[in-house]
């Protein structure tokens, strides 16, 4: 696949992502807006602003950075602590908001340091592995260091009470750990370790386990409000149904307008999307999503380097399974989670995030060579020309 067209790609189509997402924020929070006495604009504008920190973060890190040195070793301890001291900060003065200490407030303007954390904690993983690897493949106890180190920022994120972001980078970093080749008691540990911290966060929040009892039956814990309410999963059930086929169009969704899907433009975005687009609107965003897995892993698996690979499996990984969280919560198949849908739903922390991850795949696309190395061609046949 040619690397130019891989990056730009990928570039377009987050931005045709964010551009449409833009539109299902103003829909879907217009209503919200006025209900809580701010304009209708406020929303879209926010976001609208931090599309355009992000396209510019993109182009600055395609053009400018070069992730073989982002990588080294001066630089990926300053990634590390830099990445855990955003996320101590949040537990030290973050603020709580439906039930998750994730954002830190200044000024009016809410920041969620945990979406800047995990590409950096990604970029951590990816150059260590690879300047440490033969010291982790041969040595258990350096095996057990790096784990403590990859998932020390993981348990931040848990203890901010973001259980969703938690997981997700917990199967990232056992992704990338899968590419390595290392042996199944390398590969089991990091899937262990996730297992051990989902039951613990279940067993020492209620509210997470009535969540898991709602997917079962929605109707024993409907009410309006609390902490136990399936209220909103009843009522991104009752989107999909009233969007069908084509959908009620854009800005007639009845959920948002009356206020039943109060989070359209953010946690149930995709139920919203579902509304106003019907099916074929539903597909289509399903689809973008996994064409950029395609685009992405394809970058990963034409890296030469470790360092490459492994940055490129994570950061597409990263974008695509909050992609598919937050349409299987949606869609009842999963805990509802606050995982929102990457470059669509409201959330400038989230859009900058997801920006900054495509600009490190273009990077990587960038530098890609271009030709075999050691210049081999082959026939149409697969012999040597």
């Amino acid at each position: 696949m040619n690397r130019k067209l891989a990056a730009w790609f990928l570039f377009f189509l987050s931005l045709i992502l964010s551009l449409s997402g833009l539109i299902f924020v103003y829909t879907g929070a217009y209503f919200f807006s006025l209900s809580k006495g701010v304009s209708p604009y406020l929303y879209v504008i926010k976001q609208g602003i931090a599309l355009m920190i992000g396209v510019l973060l993109a182009l600055i890190v395609n053009t400018k950075f070069n992730y073989r040195k982002i990588a080294r070793k001066k630089f990926l301890w300053f990634i590390y602590l830099f990445a855990n001291l955003l996320l101590i900060s949040v537990l030290i003065f973050g603020r709580e908001i439906n039930n998750s200490k994730s954002w830190i407030v200044v000024g009016g303007i809410s920041f969620q340091p945990a979406e800047l954390a995990k590409v950096l904690v990604i970029i951590f993983v990816s150059g260590y592995i690879q300047y440490k690897y033969y010291q982790i493949k041969d040595n258990w106890a350096y095996f057990l260091g790096f784990m403590f180190l990859a998932f020390l920022p993981v348990l931040l994120i848990l203890a901010e009470g973001d259980l969703g972001s938690a997981m997700i980078l917990s199967i990232v970093i056992f992704a990338v750990l899968f590419i390595t080749g290392f042996d199944a008691k390398y590969i089991l540990t990091p899937v262990s370790a996730g297992a051990v911290l989902f039951v613990l966060a279940v067993v020492t929040a209620p509210y997470r386990l009535a969540r898991i009892k709602m997917l079962l039956d929605p109707k024993e814990y409907f009410q309006t409000s609390g902490k136990y309410s399936s209220y909103q999963l009843v009522q991104a059930f009752v989107a999909f149904a009233k969007g069908g086929l084509f959908g009620m169009g854009i800005g007639q969704g009845v959920q948002s307008k009356f206020l039943f899907l109060t989070f359209a433009f953010s946690d149930f975005m995709f139920a919203h999307i579902a509304e106003e687009t019907g099916v074929i609107g539903a597909l289509a965003v399903i689809l973008s999503f996994f064409l950029f897995l395609y685009f992405g892993l394809s970058i990963a698996d034409r890296s030469d380097e470790l360092v490459g690979r492994s940055m490129a499996l994570g950061l597409t990984l990263y974008i695509f399974l909050q992609a598919m969280v937050h349409i299987g919560v949606n869609l009842g198949l999963l805990p509802t989670t606050g995982i929102t849908l990457p470059f669509m739903s409201l959330g400038g922390s989230s859009l900058i995030g997801c920006f900054l991850a495509v600009g490190l795949l273009m990077n990587i696309a960038r530098l890609l060579p271009g030709e075999s190395k050691v210049g081999v061609k082959l026939d149409g046949r697969g012999r040597f020309a």
